[in-house]
């Protein structure tokens, strides 16, 4: 029988309280604490969960033994917060991105090395059987486009690149074995923001695939699509379909003199749950019943591309006054 992991939530926002309502559901699971600063946060998360609450990861440490921890704090915490947890030896699942800077990150993934526990950082498109399917299917893209937009957002400490951009660009660097070759990127600041609100990137890899994204947090309707495009044949998916991933597959065929009539295949993909997914892959990894579905190496790639991308697009980023869609 697999021992009992104690496991904590730290952040008890929009994610943290998905992360805490999935551990409480998980068996051989027992949620003992969630952490967050705002005190009636821990009080609904006392009531919801039946479990203590703390004000901070100190407290959190010195008052309970702890085996695990989600980190679904604002970005900007996630290296002090990490650190304090791999430092005392608890396994962490950290919300993406891992940090705001590629050397904290490394800094993380050493410690998690050396101290010899689990550091996950939660990509969640990883857990998304559209994406695996992707993954199996795809051999060499010349071409792919994403565009991951939302009318609002819930997170300002970090712009769209870190924010949303990093899922596409996670499941792109995972479909084309190839170096970037070239990068450029354009987007805006707006209404005061001190990050970009919007971002358009292209990379051109070594092998000659060109990736395009676009992300935006003031569109005026929600689209997470993604197009991929081989010699053969191209796939489009639409995520915005939840809880299905809607995907469709466009192959030519031969049809004589008249050319070629392009055949469609059009599938829906239920995704049960990827969250619960990649909570319970981590706790298998805990438990040394799994390997890892994307490697730290993988995040370090990742967020080395989306901090590569805001560093050119600083300089040029100026706020802008926008209204707002209704």
């Amino acid at each position: 029988m697999n021992p009992t992991v104690r496991v904590a939530v730290i952040g008890f926002g929009v994610m943290g309280r998905h992360h805490a309502n999935v551990y409480a559901a998980l068996p051989g699971v027992d949620l003992v604490a969630i952490v967050d600063p705002d005190t009636a946060r821990r009080l609904d998360a006392s009531e919801r969960h039946g479990c203590a609450a703390y004000p901070d990861v100190e407290t959190l440490l010195a008052s309970e033994h702890v085996d695990a921890a989600s980190i679904a704090s604002p970005t900007s915490t996630h290296f002090a917060l990490g650190t304090q947890c791999l430092q005392a030896d608890v396994h962490v699942l950290i919300e993406k991105p891992v940090a705001t800077q590629v050397h904290e990150a490394r800094a993380l993934a050493a410690l998690s090395r050396e101290r010899g526990v689990v550091m996950q950082v939660g990509h969640i498109t990883r857990f998304y059987k559209a994406v695996q399917q992707l993954r199996q299917s795809v051999r060499r893209p010349y071409l792919i486009e994403a565009r991951r937009l939302t009318p609002s957002a819930r997170i300002r400490d970090v712009g769209v690149i870190l924010d949303l951009m990093i899922h596409d660009i996670d499941i792109v660097l995972g479909l084309v074995d190839s170096p970037v070759a070239e990068v450029s990127v354009a987007g805006h600041a707006l209404n005061g923001s001190a990050f970009e609100d919007v971002a358009a990137a292209q990379i051109t890899f070594a092998n000659g695939c060109i990736a395009r994204f676009l992300a935006s947090r003031i569109a005026p309707d929600a689209e997470r699509s993604l197009v991929v495009a081989e010699a053969t044949r191209t796939y489009r998916l639409d995520f915005a379909r939840e809880p299905h991933t809607e995907m469709a597959i466009y192959q030519a065929r031969p049809t004589g003199d008249e050319g070629n009539h392009v055949h469609v295949d059009r599938h829906v993909i239920y995704e049960d749950n990827p969250l619960r997914k990649e909570l319970a892959h981590f706790l298998a990894r805990i438990r040394l019943s799994a390997t890892p579905i994307g490697t730290l190496d993988d995040d370090l790639r990742s967020l080395t591309l989306a901090t590569d991308l805001i560093q050119r697009l600083r300089p040029h980023a100026e706020p802008l006054l926008v209204a707002h869609a209704d």
